[in-house]
């Protein structure tokens, strides 16, 4: 498949992602004017910071910033992205071989949660024109959203902006589900991590205060059972 058909097929297939990104983009705007943003900043904010969750973060803090400053703010944001960590490693495995060092840096810009789960969820290795049209498509949505969000807060009460964030987690879920049916060691690792971080957060007080870091200890524990119990017959060379 050359690349301009490769590029239209991962623009077409995260186009769910797109409109999701949409509303969240929206909700995350809206709430960053809110909270005493000026109208110009998420939008600037979604043009050139590729990290959703550190937005979102700022978004909901009331200008000038969180107590601590700058600090609290970039330790907050690393913790919140580092399952990232985890995705990329995903990710990786599912290259094809032979992309160079900087092809393999422009997509790890590109990793998101769903856009890492829609790429691993292919029957193919996705290469890097599929992945940049997934990213095009993903980043397109997630900047209308927030230039919709930022220009049109006023426009909507609270009580109808709150409940578009939860078309993020509808949308990942969905896109997991779909591939978790279609592989017996994919639904195990799911329903592992699941489990593994309901227990982490029940037993130990310290993740409810770093969801993030439960969440990576978790997809890590679950990922490691589940190559030793499903070992992967495929050959990569």
């Amino acid at each position: 498949m050359s690349s301009p058909s490769c590029f239209r097929r991962g623009f077409i297939d995260a186009a769910p992602i797109c409109f999701g990104y949409a509303g969240v983009g929206f909700a995350v705007a809206a709430a960053a004017v809110a909270n005493g943003h000026p109208v110009w900043s998420p939008v600037v904010q979604s043009l050139t910071q590729l990290s959703g969750t550190s937005q979102g973060a700022l978004s909901h803090r009331a200008i000038p910033g969180p107590d601590g400053g700058f600090w609290a703010l970039a330790a907050l944001c690393l913790c919140l992205n580092a399952r990232y960590l985890l995705l990329s490693l995903a990710l990786a495995q599912k290259l094809p071989p032979g992309i160079g060092p900087l092809k393999r840096a422009a997509i790890a810009l590109s990793v998101t949660d769903e856009n890492a789960a829609l790429a691993v969820s292919r029957p193919f290795a996705p290469g890097p024109s599929y992945l940049a049209g997934v990213f095009a498509s993903s980043y397109l949505g997630w900047n209308i959203g927030n230039a919709a969000g930022a220009a049109g807060t006023s426009l909507l009460p609270p009580n109808y902006v709150a409940p578009l964030g939860i078309a993020l987690y509808a949308m990942f879920v969905a896109i997991v589900t779909g591939a978790a049916k279609a592989s017996r060691p994919m639904l195990f690792a799911v329903a592992a991590a699941a489990l593994a971080n309901t227990a982490l957060r029940a037993i130990v007080p310290l993740a409810s205060r770093a969801p993030a870091l439960a969440v990576l200890a978790s997809g890590i524990a679950a990922a490691a059972l589940s190559v030793w119990l499903f070992p992967s017959t495929e050959d990569r060379r």
